[in-house]
């Protein structure tokens, strides 16, 4: 078979398989992402221990350069399969941008602001410390990587939850979100600067102030600059285009964006979060309006499709690269259960300064979640090589950890603050 023959069948077998998983996540009341995540593994696992050399290049990226002669099909299916999955990463912080909005940026109070931060550097350094402390081998790049995918959060998990318990209202939901909104910033300025450690191989503090400058530059045009070129050329587009202009535009931006955040040696996810964030309010409403007599929806209505579509590639595009051999070891089992209380740890330490009249544990235990946030991080720096198997490993079982554990939890901590 040719590469679109394998690749067409490679697709249709995972997306039947994906809606047998999610089926069951819903049946088990978890997060589809696990689901995703866990399907990858198993599937992953399953073509290697089979000899595949499509799930050989999938689990170690950096055999493509061996298989390409022995087995070309197989390389060029894995290699398009991985933009695929970078391009779902891409278009998922764009939706988690255009879900908070700069005009959300600015009305959070400064007790989020305080959460976000010790909620970005308590994680970081408890695990930075515990790999020194630990001896981990591994490059300071690759600790610093683990750290900052243990900084990271994902409020989708804790939304859902206050949701289902009609609590998007109460102060504590307020902090959680506003805190959240920052957090993002904070974690994908981090992500950059240690992006750039990994590339350069060196720890250099002219490095790390200039990546810090050029990611906070990034952030402060984007501010400034971007929803006026958004709105303008969202406005332009449509006219060129009635039926799909807008949409066109949006996803034109978001990765032209990402394009330019790769220019400067950012991360390309860091500009798809921008394009969202700046797009929002002038370009993605949250309702649909009327316009001459029919319904227009938003660009989140619009664009979901394909995010619906790419975004569970990266998962389980993350899971095949997991050997399951490593969850037998009890190093890796030992490493998973440490890295683990470091990030509950550390994220509950940031509900401390959230004020004395909500629950402090609850805010706490809303920002543990790591999902589909955290996966995003992992997968960048296992694809910069600065991550071992074993790590890989650990930290997919913290993913798994931290997300299995808040909702339970959020919800007894909301009800004993309420008793």
């Amino acid at each position: 078979m040719n590469d679109l023959s394998v690749l067409l069948l490679f697709l249709s077998s995972l997306l039947l398989a994906l809606m047998a998983m999610r089926w069951l996540c819903d049946w088990l009341e978890q997060p589809s992402v696990l689901g995703e995540l866990l399907l990858g593994v198993i599937v992953g696992n399953i073509g290697f221990l089979f000899g595949s050399p499509l799930f050989a290049v999938l689990m170690n990226p950096e055999s493509a350069e061996t298989l390409v002669e022995t087995a070309p099909v197989a390389t060029h299916v894995a290699t398009i399969f991985a933009a695929l999955a970078e391009l779902g990463a891409i278009l998922l912080l764009f939706s988690a941008g255009l879900e908070t909005s700069v005009a959300k940026m600015k009305r959070v109070g400064g007790r989020a602001v305080l959460v976000a931060i010790i909620g970005v550097v308590a994680p970081f350094a408890l695990a930075y410390g515990t790999c020194v402390a630990l001896h981990v081998q591994m490059s300071v790049a690759g600790h610093l990587f683990l750290a900052a995918t243990l900084s990271a959060t994902s409020v989708g998990i804790t939304a859902s939850v206050l949701k289902d318990l009609r609590a998007m209202d109460r102060h504590e939901s307020e902090i959680i979100l506003g805190a959240a909104v920052i957090d993002d910033v904070l974690g994908l300025v981090l992500l950059a600067i240690v992006s750039r450690i990994a590339t350069s191989g060196d720890v250099d503090p002219w490095l790390i102030a200039q990546t810090s400058g050029t990611a906070l530059l990034f952030v402060f045009l984007t501010l400034v600059f971007g929803e006026t070129l958004a709105a303008r050329g969202a406005k332009l587009f449509q006219s060129l285009d009635k039926q799909n202009g807008r949409e066109f535009f949006a996803l034109a931006f978001t990765f032209g964006f990402a394009w330019l955040a790769q220019a400067v040696e950012l991360a390309a996810i860091v500009g798809g979060f921008a394009a969202g964030l700046v797009m929002r309010d002038h370009v993605a409403p949250l309702r649909s309006a009327s316009e001459n007599g029919r319904v227009v929806p938003t660009i989140s209505t619009t664009i979901a499709p394909l995010e619906r579509f790419l975004s569970p590639l990266l998962f389980l595009f993350v899971g095949m690269q997991v050997d399951v051999t490593f969850f037998f070891d009890s190093m890796t089992l030992l490493l998973a259960a440490i890295f683990t209380l470091c990030a509950v740890i550390g994220k509950l330490l940031s509900g401390i300064v959230a004020g004395s009249n909500l629950s402090r544990l609850a805010v706490g235990i809303g920002m543990i979640p790591r999902g589909e946030v955290g996966l995003v991080f992992l997968g960048v720096g296992r694809g910069l090589g600065v991550v071992n198997d074993s790590l890989f490993a650990a930290l997919v079982i913290v993913v798994f950890a931290t997300t299995i554990i808040t909702p339970p939890l959020l919800k007894w901590s909301l009800r004993r603050a309420d008793a």
